[in-house]
């Protein structure tokens, strides 16, 4: 009876994990605003987090553009050999596409599973050199240096001039394809768009997914104030998008528009005013088809710049 009962207790015990086998941890489920509200508590932790990448000129960044963050932004770097060909300062990770030895931070050498799902990303982005993606990845945070200055306070020391915080990825379990052909899937959401002349260039709004703030948060308020039918045309007309913001950022003035470029996603017009030349962006935000309950996206007035001609 004894060596029964022995064996049903062997048999009805809990079955040993990995990682219980090799000391491992689960990764901590954190989103990107908890991960904001306390950097510190998250430094050299391993993480699982959904959140959207943006990738573009001197930008490899996590972001959420629900997430009102000041003086915090997450850098993104890749742990093994890999590099992400990303152009910034310093010194970039542009040229060689593997480093030497594996990524080592903090005295942390930080393992990458190039499996498929991470080649489907990094050829999402190589493919679309200014893009977002949607994905879910498991990695390693490094909170940075915590600054303050001028009463405002800053985490930095990775990325583009030392600018972010950094997570380093190390398996990317699911990312969202780019399907649609009426989202814009860009991160710089028409601050590159050219002006007539290039004099003294000022930007007086750019909303983009990768700073989140008060702006981002607005206009998901505003998408689902037109799904409840109150600015149903903002689905539908692009132009009257422009012309409305405009007469916040120019009061009193009426803008005369002129469109020269025109796509399902996006829509460049041009003011020439007096000897001033206006360029506005209206794009459909790929990012905002998170937010929305049905298909349709708003035109979204990202971008006005102005250059002054001669």
């Amino acid at each position: 009876m004894r060596r029964l009962a022995l064996l049903l207790a062997m048999l009805l015990a809990p079955i040993p994990t990995l990682a219980q086998n090799d000391g491992a941890s689960s990764p901590l489920d954190v989103t990107y605003c908890g991960l904001s509200g306390d950097p510190a508590a998250y430094n050299h932790q391993e993480i699982r987090v959904t959140a959207f990448v943006a990738h573009g000129f001197e930008n490899f960044s996590l972001t959420d553009p629900t997430c009102k963050t000041q003086g915090f932004s997450i850098w993104v770097m890749y742990g093994g050999k890999a590099q992400s060909d990303t152009v910034y300062c310093c010194p970039g990770e542009g040229g060689a596409a593997e480093r030497s030895e594996p990524l080592e931070i903090e005295g942390r050498r930080i393992p990458l599973v190039q499996d498929v799902t991470f080649r489907q990303f990094t050829k999402l982005i190589k493919q679309e050199p200014d893009t977002t993606v949607h994905l879910t990845a498991v990695g390693t945070f490094f909170s940075g240096e915590k600054q303050t200055i001028n009463g405002h306070t800053f985490w930095g020391g990775a990325g583009h001039k030392g600018c972010c915080s950094l997570f380093v990825i190390q398996q990317v379990e699911s990312v969202q394809p780019h399907v649609r052909k009426d989202l814009d899937y860009t991160a710089e959401a028409g601050y590159y768009e050219k002006e007539r002349c290039g004099g003294g260039t000022h930007h007086i709004q750019n909303i983009a997914v990768s700073y989140p703030n008060d702006a981002t948060v607005q206009v998901i308020e505003e998408q689902k104030k037109a799904e409840r039918g109150k600015i149903a045309w903002v689905f539908t007309d692009p132009q009257r998008v422009a012309e409305e913001t405009l007469k916040v950022a120019y009061p009193g003035e009426v803008p005369s528009l002129q469109i020269v470029k025109k796509t399902d996603a996006r829509r460049v017009y041009r003011w020439e005013r007096g000897k001033n030349d206006v360029v506005v962006v209206v794009t459909r935000p790929y990012w905002l088809s998170f937010y929305a309950n049905s298909d349709s996206v708003e035109w979204v007035t990202t971008t006005i710049k102005q250059a002054t001609c001669n």
